[in-house]
């Protein structure tokens, strides 16, 4: 009797695993139809024959969801993003204003442009030296100097970095989202799933599923087994 009780619970529980084993891999198998001829004998598995539609999906998920323009927006203008631009900023400026003038610019034309600046200072203001005082002697006395001037001395650190997070974070905020989506990032990700192979697209989401194919497995297993237990006690009965 106990035998036949373990025997009826045990091919119960078998059967119940196996056919939910089955099931799921029916999901993924075959990858492509089994045909004699030109009859179907067995389709496609669910996922391989819905593959583009699963793709449509997933990019549509990921424009409405996961990086919709609010979405976009929430994360880029987080605390977090600001704090990394703001790190990102201190370092450059700093970079930026311990160069020399004649880093960026090359010293003769930077004589030039400083020279003629000083000319028309002396022209609106002091013209009684305009004499005899032209552009093309100041010129030559800046071109004969060490113009090796620091950006530091005319420029704040502190005004640099705040016009520039201002400006920053009011293109993260109005003009990143919007090329986001212009950049329709729900067609790369379609193209990119269908892309897949279905055996990559079968072990990416075995990889994801895994612990809840696991407990599909053993809930068909534990209710096969109830059903062989019922099953059991009826035929006992009878």
């Amino acid at each position: 009797m106990n035998g036949l009780l373990a025997l009826s619970v045990g091919v119960g529980a078998a059967i119940g695993y196996i056919t939910n084993y089955v099931a799921i891999k029916l999901l993924f198998r075959p990858y492509r139809p089994i045909k004699i001829g030109n009859i179907t004998v067995f389709p496609a598995g669910v996922i391989p024959r819905e593959k583009k539609a699963l793709a449509r999906k997933v990019g549509d998920i990921v424009k409405n969801y996961i990086l919709s323009k609010d979405e976009i927006k929430k994360i880029v203008t987080s605390e977090e993003v600001k704090k990394e631009i703001e790190g990102f900023l201190d370092k450059k400026i700093s970079h930026f204003l311990s160069q020399n003038i004649t880093d960026l610019v090359p010293k003769e034309e930077f004589a030039k442009n400083l020279a003629q600046f000083v000319d028309e200072i002396i022209q609106k203001k002091f013209p009684m030296f305009a004499s005899f005082l032209n552009q093309d002697q100041i010129f030559r006395l800046f071109a004969e100097m060490d113009l090796e001037i620091k950006l530091e001395r005319f420029v704040s650190k502190g005004i640099i970095k705040q016009k520039l997070m201002t400006e920053i974070e009011k293109f993260l905020e109005e003009e990143l989202p919007e090329i986001m989506l212009k950049a329709q990032i729900d067609k790369i990700v379609e193209e990119k799933v269908a892309s897949f192979d279905e055996k990559r697209l079968e072990d990416m989401l075995f990889v994801l599923m895994k612990k809840h194919f696991g407990f599909i497995n053993m809930a068909g297993a534990v209710l096969g087994g109830i059903i062989g237990l019922i099953q059991y006690f009826i035929v006992v009965k009878l």
